[in-house]
């Protein structure tokens, strides 16, 4: 069979990175238009280009140059590749922003361009998660081209291969052999030499080769393609084409169909690592993107199920959602652009953020005004209670601590000045009860003293996609509450306690301890923190280099040098720690709830360090399963990763779960499990520089940020735990009204718990919606979907699948059916 070299001209472009978007997106009509005249000149020529915003922005600001570009596609030489909004991080995003990607990227290719993409093309992304294969396959992508991590990085034994996920699906695959995603101007019959050889010595006889100027656009350029004709004509007994990534893939399936087996080998697992300090850089922006991404998807299923129950229109997040995406870009979440590319991105999530609440309100809202949220009728001239409407954005019950704040009056009580504490409250609950509470701190600290506004925390069940209604009200004869049996508490200075652990911290320790059933679940020094030396730039040691990756050098182990108990219980006890190292501090306060088998922390983080990062430290570990997008990987090694919103952590004796609402990147070394909470490097840098090196260089990160954690000894209960931390329930002051709901209640639920519901959002059609799970256990599960009041049995999600449901209106009520992986409603 004839040697076949598949040329494929491309322009890798990213949008942000030394320059800011603006210039990015109009690179991409300039790159495209360069392009186009060239194809014009060459007639042979083809052309691929990915991510639908280059093309959305081209169509809306240069609709002549779009129009050119659907007639090359119309005629088979443009090539539309990678189905994806953008070209994104991999590792970073959660399964459904992922799945987003390709379901926003592919209903606009279809709508423009009349078919979807098959081909994914990650020409630059660092490194791919596991369950990638199960998002491509839920996509409908058959083929996927990448070429990070390179062949030192990750070997592998064929440049094609099959990758496998979980669940038994498959991509054909393409790792280029030599070279790189794009080309300089002068180097092409030297690759081309080399392939050559290489080719020489066996293995498939289709080649793909792409090559063209890239990172700022380009293309390919006509030395190239002379350099090309010239190494053409001396090697007539190779095939040299201008073709594409599908053409190439449809030659190799050929060419392994006319062998008596396929051959090619199976890659499982993910691919990676690479640029591993981009796991953690600008945090300022990742810890904003996740919290965006938790609230758009808690926002929108919410949303779509009230919608759905009180037949209106859901809100339209399509710009939230865009917003989003365009920010998981893989030089903008992975932190790796310039300090001011940056600070335009963080305003463009904080208008995601926005969106996103106004939203959550207009949904609350109409809910409440359907719901029965009145009060009682006060007497005389005392004032009207507080109706607070509390919604669960969840799949399953919520069974746990709410906090309610709100005015007791409109202005002080000023029978109780200097004495708040003393003002009798009531709050009841759905059914009129009084519901035992325990005041706490008001977020303000403006009139503490003054009888005004007052905070408590209650137990609560939430039903499932579910409401109830509380009331907080000044009451002269207050209902006796029943207490709690389970309790926490404060014991002494600097120590709390539930039924199932005791925290307790000394000025001066290393860290915090930690008791779970009396046995220490951090051993030697407890929950401690370390400053790391880093003087790696944006990516970390491009070069991965173990010694430089291990990250083993301490400038600061950090001490106590603040307690104080914040809350001493029945239903909750903080205690309020602060940290110091060098010069920043960490200020974490841990709470215990009554009943709750977890640690719940909020951290203040003071940082004030160059060329360095921050890790948590906490002791027993040997190995750790991470939530990774499309599934979870378990690791052993001492070398940082990615992972998402919680990790198992294997001990020698026990485990026990973290989960974050913010972090990126842990390691495992020296028996610490080691969450990365910030680094101190400077701005799109690839330089080894110290902390004192050229002072004037700006150092990411410097200053105050936010961030929660918790820990837990059931692991059992980790990702649930997890979740309700990026999305707990929602809380608004309701206008009271009469409606005609009751004042708890639930319109949707998923069964069993261990499906994971990745979204619920509408369709493109009237009143229908889309369901999206995915199985994460490794077993066969059936599917209940519980709508409106109905029990939908929706049949067998495959262990690891990314399943999706139709759920649409109909004259008996609701029709629920699987959706084709291959074609994703929008």
């Amino acid at each position: 069979m004839q040697l076949t070299f598949h040329l494929i001209p491309n322009a890798h472009l990213d949008p942000v990175w030394l320059w800011d978007w603006r210039e990015g997106l109009n690179e991409g009509i300039i790159t495209c238009r360069t392009v186009l005249d060239l194809m014009d000149e060459y007639p042979e020529l083809t052309f691929t280009r990915g991510e639908c915003v280059i093309y959305q922005h081209i169509e809306v600001t240069d609709p002549a140059t779009f129009q050119r570009i659907a007639s090359y596609v119309e005629a088979k030489r443009w090539e539309v590749v990678g189905g994806t909004v953008i070209q994104p991080d991999t590792n970073l995003p959660a399964t459904e922003a992922l799945v987003r990607q390709y379901v926003t990227g592919q209903n606009w290719f279809q709508s423009r361009f009349g078919h979807r993409v098959n081909v994914g093309w990650a020409a630059d992304s660092f490194g791919h998660a596991e369950g990638l294969p199960e998002i491509l396959n839920h996509a409908g992508i058959k083929y996927f081209a990448f070429t990070r991590p390179p062949h030192d990085v990750l070997p592998l034994s064929s440049p094609v291969f099959w990758w496998q996920g979980r669940s038994g699906c498959r991509v054909l695959a393409l790792r280029p052999q030599v070279g790189w995603y794009g080309a300089s101007r002068e180097e092409m019959p030297a690759r081309l030499d080399e392939l050559l050889a290489i080719a020489d010595n066996g293995g498939l006889r289709n080649v793909g080769v792409p090559f063209g100027l890239g990172n700022h656009g380009g293309g390919p350029v006509r030395q190239q393609l002379r350099q090309i004709g010239i190494w053409k004509h001396a090697h007539p007994h190779v095939k040299v084409v201008y073709s594409g990534f599908a053409t190439f893939f449809a030659a190799v399936e050929a060419e392994l169909g006319a062998l008596p087996q396929d051959g090619l080998p199976v890659h499982t697992g993910e691919m990676n690592f690479v640029m591993r300090g981009c796991y953690s850089s600008a945090a300022r922006l990742k810890y904003l993107y996740r919290r965006a991404e938790a609230a758009l998807l808690a926002t929108e299923r919410s949303s779509s199920v009230i919608a759905a129950a009180l037949n209106t229109r859901p809100s339209n997040l399509t710009e939230a959602w865009n917003g989003l995406l365009f920010n998981a870009f893989h030089d903008i979440l992975p932190g790796s652009s310039l300090e001011r590319a940056l600070a335009e991105q963080v305003e463009w999530l904080g208008k995601v953020q926005h969106d996103v609440r106004q939203a959550a309100f207009r949904s609350l809202n109409q809910l409440a005004a359907a719901i029965d949220t009145t009060v009682r009728k006060p007497t005389g001239d005392m004032p009207c209670g507080i109706s607070f409407l509390v919604w669960n954005p969840h799949p399953a019950a919520y069974r746990g601590l709410i906090e309610l704040e709100g005015c007791l009056d409109y202005r002080p009580i000023v029978q109780y000045a200097g004495r708040p504490q003393e003002v009798p409250i009531l709050l009841a609950s759905p059914d009129g009860t009084a519901v035992y509470h325990q005041r706490v701190a008001t977020e303000g600290e403006f009139g503490s003293s003054e009888a005004w506004r007052a905070r408590l925390v209650a137990q609560a069940d939430i039903p499932a996609f579910g409401w109830s209604v509380y009331e907080m009200a000044w009451n002269e004869a207050p209902i006796a509450a029943k207490p709690p049996e389970d309790t926490a508490q404060a014991n002494a200075k600097g120590s709390i306690t539930n039924t199932s652990y005791t925290v307790s911290a000394v000025t001066g320790d290393a860290g915090i301890q930690i008791l779970r059933n009396g046995v220490p679940l951090l051993p030697d020094d407890g929950l401690s923190a370390v400053t790391i030396e880093d003087p790696f730039g944006s990516w970390g040691a491009m070069d991965e280099d173990p010694n430089k990756l291990r990250m083993n050098t301490v400038r600061h182990a950090w001490r106590i040098t603040g307690v104080e108990t914040l809350e001493y219980g029945p239903l909750r006890a903080a205690l309020w720690v602060r940290l110091s190292g060098g010069s920043s501090w960490m200020e974490i306060t841990l709470r215990l709830t009554a009943g709750r088998d977890a640690i719940d922390c909020d951290v203040r983080l003071f940082w004030a360090e160059r060329a360095a990062r921050l890790k948590l430290v906490l002791p027993g570990a040997v190995s750790a399963e991470y939530d990774v997008p499309g599934g979870r990987v378990a690791r052993v090694g001492s070398l940082e990763v990615p992972g998402g919103r919680w990790a198992v952590v294997k001990g020698n004796g026990s485990d026990y779960g973290f989960a974050s609402d913010t972090l990126y990147g842990f390691d495992v070394r020296d028996g610490q499990f080691r969450p990365t909470l910030i680094r101190g490097t400077r701005y799109a840098s690839n330089t080894t520089m110290g902390p004192d090196e050229q002072p004037w260089q700006p150092a990411t990160d410097l200053g105050e940020h936010r961030l929660k954690f918790l820990i837990t000894g059931d692991t059992g209960k980790l990702v649930t735990l997890a979740d309700q931390q990026a999305a707990p329930p929602m809380t608004l002051i309701a206008v009271p009204s009469p409606g005609s709901l009751p004042r708890t209640g639930s319109f949707a639920a998923i069964e069993p718990h261990n499906l994971e519901l990745l979204a619920i959002k509408p369709a493109e059609d009237s009143q229908a919606w889309v369901v999206r799970v995915q199985e994460k256990h490794g077993s066969a599960t059936e599917m209940v979907l519980h709508w409106a009041g109905r029990r939908y049995e929706c049949g067998s999600v495959p262990p690891y699948t990314i399943a999706a449901y139709h759920v649409s209106a109909s004259q008996n009520g609701w029709n629920v059916a699987p959706v084709s992986d291959h074609d994703i409603p929008a």
